[in-house]
């Protein structure tokens, strides 16, 4: 008993250190303890970063929150994912990235005012700013709605970011090893883009530094350019345009038309591209364990490009291949996972459970369950009254979180996925894991429904949009 008083002291103490336990540690704290650490540690977070993060501090103003003294003080504070993209796109139609970055700056410790931005005229040309004079590594999102999310991750968070990703290999006690190599013998294999700013460009950057000492050649990506965040922006924006009959409405400037058709162009190497890649891939590493990520579309495609090729069983049967992003609206064959499985010569496909606002996802349990580790605060939330549900037994509705990881912003986050959540005291997973778990179905509330941005909690909708128009008149 006095090990775990010692262990809640030290961990509410520095909730950043959480993610160091190994899952044997993690999921053995009692849920008591675990709210314990939670409680401290939000009241920490909230200490640090009332006053440095813009967006938080007047969110609190506006909710009347001064302290916190229970983690549902936390629930007004959560932050609509959707504010992430809260910015007026004409920022980006007209080239103003001075205004999106003050806009940015009201959601991260960092300040970001003194950065001239009169030469950049693209986003690409804006992250790769931000990254040479700041500390800010912004990860964005696909666009697929038409415009783009951004979240000002902080160096700090990268680090941890890729900690996650290597502890989701740490066997839990009576369960097989995830990985049957030490995860740094296991080259990595994306199937996409190797550069880029969305999270798994950013994660790739920092597993290469962290656990690689800088060695490119276990990061492999099936195409070795860079995914242009302009050109994300472009197709999402005409994709929206085209839906609603409105493409001679939208506005996009002659350069980046430019980068898109230059874009469209390089697309014509890309059967050489394959052949250069797979080829090199079979050089070097067949027959080894790798570590496969990628959405399931763009693990798929690889898979039939190297049968077609006439590669198989490329790698070692305890290759693990981690799902990742759904389907992204795409519709594949029935024997989509035996021919991946096929290919890659694994046994099995992992699933996990994840987004951009968490620094770090978990993997599937034996029991089909995404158990939440204590860094991450679970929330439940109705869908229509936006009211917290109970924090015991096992309900369904919006969910939301916050992170303890988060340093240089604030962590509270309502995602757009509707889960099941059970608590762990009146339902404990049999895997013997303790605390709360979400259930395997999980799905995005669509825009039948209202859209899961107009989907705030109780109270709380007037104090964000106050919280988000204060950031964009303070820009002016």
């Amino acid at each position: 008993m006095s090990n775990m008083r010692s262990l809640v002291s030290a961990l509410s103490e520095r909730p950043e250190t959480i993610i160091d336990l190994l899952d044997s540690e993690l999921f053995k704290i009692p849920i008591d303890a675990q709210t314990t650490i939670q409680i401290n540690g939000a009241q920490r977070r909230f200490g640090e970063l009332r006053e440095r993060v813009p967006m938080l501090a007047r969110l609190a103003q506006e909710q009347e929150i001064n302290e916190i003294c229970g983690l549902g003080d936390l629930t007004p504070l959560l932050i609509p994912h959707s504010a992430m993209k809260s910015y007026p796109l004409s920022y980006i139609e007209k080239n103003q990235f001075d205004r999106l970055t003050r806009w940015l700056d009201g959601f991260t410790v960092y300040d970001l005012s003194m950065l001239d931005m009169s030469k950049c005229d693209s986003i690409d040309d804006w992250l790769d700013l931000l990254d040479q004079h700041t500390d800010v590594r912004v990860l964005h999102s696909t666009g697929t709605t038409g415009k783009l999310s951004f979240l000002p991750r902080g160096v700090p968070e990268m680090h941890r970011m890729a900690k996650v990703w290597a502890a989701k290999f740490d066997p839990y006690p009576g369960e097989p090893k995830p990985l049957n190599v030490d995860v740094k013998e296991a080259p990595v294999l994306y199937c996409s883009y190797r550069r880029g700013g969305m999270g798994h460009h950013r994660l790739l950057d920092y597993l290469t530094i962290d656990f690689y000492q800088g060695d490119e050649n276990m990061v492999l990506a099936a195409n070795p350019g860079r995914l242009s965040a302009d050109v994300a922006s472009i197709s999402g924006r005409l994709r929206v345009a085209s839906a609603k009959g409105e493409l001679g409405k939208i506005q996009i400037s002659p350069k980046l038309l430019e980068r898109r058709d230059k874009f469209i162009a390089d697309q014509k190497n890309a059967e050489q591209i394959m052949d250069h890649f797979l080829a090199d891939v079979v050089t070097r590493y067949a027959g080894r364990t790798a570590v496969i990520i990628g959405a399931v579309p763009s693990v798929y495609q690889l898979a039939v490009e190297g049968l077609k090729r006439g590669y198989e069983k490329l790698f070692s049967p305890d290759t693990y291949i981690q799902r990742i992003g759904g389907m992204k609206g795409q519709t594949l064959p029935d024997d989509w996972e035996k021919t991946i499985l096929r290919f890659f010569g694994a046994k099995r496909m992992h699933e996990g459970y994840g987004m951009t606002e968490l620094v770090g996802s978990s993997r599937m349990c034996p029991e089909g369950h995404y158990h939440r580790p204590t860094w991450e605060i679970p929330f439940l939330l109705d869908p229509v009254t936006g009211s917290p549900s109970p924090r015991t037994g096992t309900h369904k509705g919006r969910y939301g979180f916050y992170d303890l990881n988060a340093e240089t912003y604030w962590g509270g986050f309502l995602s757009g996925d509707e889960v099941t959540l059970s608590w762990g005291d009146t339902e404990p997973c049999p895997c013997g894991r303790v605390g709360p778990y979400i259930h395997y179905d999980i799905r995005r509330y669509s825009e039948s429904e209202g859209g899961d941005d107009k989907i705030t909690c109780a109270g709380a909708p007037e104090a964000h949009d106050k919280a988000i128009d204060f950031i964009l008149q303070s820009i002016g």
